[in-house]
């Protein structure tokens, strides 16, 4: 049996650490002096300082998260004859089996390239979901791009192209 395991990237999480990193100093900076950043443009001082706390807040939580996934190697996504574990790690409720998926598609928004796990029963997967806000971004998933499931091989320690040919690869080696 042939079981692929997906991981996380710690070169690409390195780099998400230190642009957090960046970012998160930018808005420290902007929130203590925020009078030297007064200009035409910027009167207010409150808005300077909302921007700082904003970038402190959003960039933080992505620092924390880089440091969290640096830490423990996460495991993204398990391929084997029995189907798709998408999140292993945090839900072992979604396993996708191969019967249940149509095929993949590719949907790219801006420069972001992600894989849609096109499936035969998608209300089953939304209507699976416990937590109120998981359900909705699920639902969401759905209704915007026709999949509950999108992969972004972002973070993920194989590129778009690479994650697209072995997900193609399996489903016809393994499906019915």
């Amino acid at each position: 049996m042939e079981r692929i395991e997906i991981y996380s990237s710690r070169k690409k999480t390195s780099l998400l650490l230190i642009i957090g990193a960046l970012f998160t100093a930018l808005g420290f900076e902007l929130f203590i002096n925020a009078e030297h950043y007064l200009s035409y443009k910027f009167k207010s001082l409150m808005f300077i300082k909302g921007i700082g706390i904003i970038l402190i807040l959003f960039c933080g939580l992505g620092v924390y998260i880089a440091i969290r996934q640096l830490i423990k190697n996460k495991l993204f996504l398990i391929i084997d004859k029995s189907g798709i574990n998408v999140n292993p790690e945090k839900n072992s409720s979604e396993f996708i089996k191969w019967n249940n998926i149509e095929g993949f598609s590719e949907l790219k928004i801006q420069s972001q390239k992600m894989v849609l796990i096109k499936i035969n029963n998608p209300d089953y997967w939304i209507e699976n979901k416990k937590n109120l806000i998981l359900k909705k971004l699920t639902q969401f998933n759905f209704t915007n791009y026709g999949s509950p499931f999108c992969l972004s091989a972002v973070s993920m320690q194989i590129n778009h192209a690479e994650l697209m040919k072995v997900l193609n690869q399996n489903l016809k080696k393994y499906k019915n």
